[in-house]
């Protein structure tokens, strides 16, 4: 697969990088002055200010701003007038990679519009602040051979009222390592006899139940879709909301002083033998995918360069990345721990880069294809652009300048055609 970078600068107002809605009564934008989203490292930035109320522009009102790089302390602030319903504002420049954000306010009968526009400067260019530890491959291994170091001992529940003619639905769990911890996930399969590729596919950050995905079933995929907290799919909504703010508030932080007890370092251990599930299936063909966004695009990566089984990984905004960032006066991967300056230790920069994406990017050698937005401001363009840069696999990219912690259709499209026709052609 040959690298490309393909943006796609989504027009309209209902994308338009707004928070307020299409059909609020006032609405603001922000774009360049110039005709890209990117630019070189170097470029005098101004940012256009558009508002309009109910389509036609507004005149002499005062519209409030602030500029910052990406998720940093704003270094400009002010009050523009809008005249003929636009005005500029000078962002100045960066002399390195990065991204530059203008974010707008206005207040109209106690009622707050808001919008924001991000830059690029030469983000292709962005390295990552995180280092990879000299024995981080080893460390994943004796981590995976720890995993794997008891059966699986799958368990399979037939789900008959979430299942199709066409499509049968499980609750799957198995074991992982010699506690014998079961993680929890809902498998889709077709009912027709045959053999099909399989995609493992991995949740956004939170507490709640997996529901199995009966549309890429019904197109011809084993979906095996993951939880990360080893608690069945099936229980009562209040048990998930009681443990979102109770037990399970803050886990991704959960013994992060110790890289074998923290969290995600069991979560990575079954994301892996959930590739090795799917791959001990009579019914796969033994082209398996892994697929997710923030937390799950972390998990993607980080399965796909764990278990040569994968064949080819999509992540969109994936969380985790460059978490160093603020250590080094740019932003940090979610869950931003190191925004926190008590946390900038030694030890913990070191445990904690055994989890960055960043270092699984390093190693994965499976083709992929990846997504994000450039007004992101949960994980953050300059920590994503920083682990796609890091790969040296295939792979490659659709930014939708305009979105933050979302994709838009054009995206997951064509991501689910990357993906298909890798999975088709990998026997």
């Amino acid at each position: 697969m040959k690298q490309l970078l393909a943006i796609l600068l989504v027009a309209g107002s209902c994308l338009a990088a707004v928070a307020s809605r299409s059909t609020d009564l006032i609405e603001l934008r922000v774009a360049p002055e110039g005709k890209s989203w990117t630019v070189p490292v170097g470029t005098d930035l101004t940012f256009v200010i558009s508002a309009e109320e109910s389509n036609i522009p507004m005149d002499g009102v005062n519209v409030s701003y602030e500029i910052s790089q990406d998720l940093m302390e704003p270094y400009k602030c002010g009050t523009v007038t809008i005249a003929d319903g636009r005005a500029t504002v000078d962002a100045g420049t960066m002399e390195h990679p990065g991204f530059v954000r203008c974010k707008v306010r206005y207040q109209n009968d106690g009622k707050s519009y808001s919008a924001m526009g991000t830059v690029g400067f030469d983000p292709e260019s962005l390295e990552p602040t995180t280092q990879m530890p000299c024995d981080f491959s080893e460390f994943w291994q004796r981590a995976i051979d720890g995993a794997r170091s008891c059966p699986l001992d799958a368990r399979v529940t037939p789900l008959p009222d979430k299942s199709t003619p066409t499509v049968a639905a499980y609750q799957v769990s198995f074991a992982v390592g010699k506690s014998n911890r079961r993680f929890y996930g809902m498998l889709s399969m077709p009912r027709a006899e045959g053999r099909y590729p399989a995609i493992v596919r991995f949740p956004g950050a939170g507490v709640y139940a997996i529901d199995p995905t009966i549309g890429w079933a019904e197109k011809g995929y084993i979906v095996l879709s993951m939880g990360v907290h080893g608690i069945p799919n099936d229980l009562d909504p209040e048990i998930y909301r009681n443990l979102d703010g109770g037990a399970l508030r803050g886990y991704p932080t959960f013994n992060m002083h110790e890289r074998e007890a923290y969290y995600y370092y069991a979560v990575i251990q079954a994301a892996v033998r959930a590739v090795d599930y799917v791959a001990s299936l009579h019914e796969c063909n033994g082209c398996i995918a892994t697929y997710g966004g923030s937390q799950g695009g972390f998990l993607a990566i980080a399965a796909a360069a764990l278990n040569p089984d994968v064949r080819f990984v999509v992540a969109n905004f994936p969380a985790m990345s460059d978490l160093a960032g603020y250590a080094h006066g740019r932003a940090g991967g979610w869950p931003h721990i190191f925004r926190n300056p008590e946390n900038r230790t030694e030890s913990l920069l070191g445990n904690l880069s055994y989890f960055d994406t960043v270092n699984f990017a390093r190693i994965l050698d499976k083709p992929g294809i990846y997504g994000f937005g450039f007004n992101d401001l949960t994980c953050a363009p300059t920590t994503t652009y920083s682990v796609y840069n890091s790969i040296r696999a295939p792979k490659s990219l659709i930014t939708a300048p305009l979105t933050g912690h979302w994709t838009i259709a054009e995206q997951t499209d064509a991501e689910f055609d990357a993906m298909a026709e890798a999975l088709h052609g990998c026997d």
